[in-house]
């Protein structure tokens, strides 16, 4: 249906050549930024949580799904509380992954015994030497690249402006943290916004959602030893291959923050942030609306997890040593 009423709209659809890219290891705070970047309307649009649930039709779709399935969801996230909705800001990649047909790393959410098949998707740095890896990235780039074309469309419907005046993307998804060689091959002026967390707290948050979450996903029933590794291997992932690519970024193109600084002072944090970009619109009218829906932040009960075992501490230490050490974060006490 959505091809019939839309599909010569999408292919001529363009995108803004400038998105942004909200980076970090899964439990670092990147939802918290993403929701906060994507509150400036006049210059920001994003993959709603509808979108990502519906992306093959939310085109035509929404205005009565959204009825459908009102009071489906749950209000808040099971793993931490924070709230849920059709309309916020959701990751993009849950929708490419339905749409590549599977050529994601977020597929062991669903086959976690079969992980270790998935792993090349999270750089596709393998194309070149593997037929089976080029042509998932072929799909990849395929389903990535028509996603942005629909979200920018969606954005324009009912607009007046020219599509040469299509609003920036704003766009979180943790994977695309190994991604960025592969970004700037799409979009060469992309900016990123990478924020760390203390490696104790994120190896914690990210055991407690495999717990309380991925539970809910499963279609085959994976080993306490096989979502552990997961969750160390993913985060090895991430770090080497940001490690890698930072470097050959200018300023105008990465800044880092952290998520204490983040949860402490959001509205300071997102000034900073469109300072160092040179983004326009930090005016009393974004200020004062990030300073409001920021509020609940500064009140927000974080999970209390239990202290790493001295074992589990030492696996952390010795595999995630890079990052405590380029990051400041002081190891050995993983309370």
């Amino acid at each position: 249906i959505e091809r019939i009423l839309y599909g010569n709209a999408i292919q001529s659809t363009v995108i803004n050549d400038s998105p942004v890219f909200i980076l970090g290891h899964p439990r670092t705070g990147t939802t918290l930024l993403h929701g906060l970047l994507a509150l400036d309307d006049d210059e920001f649009i994003y993959c709603s949580t509808f979108c990502a649930g519906f992306p093959s039709s939310f085109l035509w779709f929404e205005r009565f799904g959204k009825r459908c399935f009102a009071g489906v969801i749950d209000e808040t996230r099971p793993m931490d509380n924070v709230k849920l909705d059709f309309d916020l800001p959701q990751e993009d990649e849950l929708a490419v992954n339905v749409m590549s047909g599977g050529m994601s790393p977020y597929m062991p959410l669903f086959f976690m015994r079969q992980e270790l098949e998935y792993r090349p998707y999270f750089t596709f740095e393998e194309a070149g030497e593997s037929a089976n890896v080029a042509a998932a990235l072929r799909h990849w780039k395929k389903s990535f690249m028509y996603l942005l074309k629909k979200l920018t469309l969606r954005s324009n419907l009912g607009q007046s402006h020219d599509a040469s005046a299509a609003k920036r993307l704003v766009l979180k998804s943790p994977v695309h943290t190994a991604r960025i060689p592969l970004i700037l091959s799409l979009f060469p002026k992309a900016q990123f916004v990478y924020i760390h967390r203390n490696p104790y707290d994120v190896f914690r948050s990210a055991a407690h959602m495999a717990d309380t979450t991925y539970w809910f996903t499963y279609l085959n029933t994976p080993s306490n030893e096989m979502i552990q590794e997961f969750i160390l291997k993913q985060y090895e992932i991430l770090w080497t291959s940001y490690e890698s690519a930072r470097l050959s970024l200018p300023p105008e193109q990465l800044i880092e923050v952290s998520y204490d600084d983040l949860s402490a002072n959001p509205t300071e944090t997102a000034g900073r942030i469109y300072k160092h970009f040179g983004w326009p619109g930090w005016h009393e009218k974004i200020k004062g609306v990030i300073e409001r829906e920021a509020k609940p932040v500064l009140g927000y009960q974080r999970n209390v997890h239990k202290p790493l075992s001295s074992g589990l501490r030492w696996v952390v230490d010795e595999r995630w040593r890079d990052s405590f050490v380029r990051l400041g974060y002081k190891m050995g006490n993983g309370d």
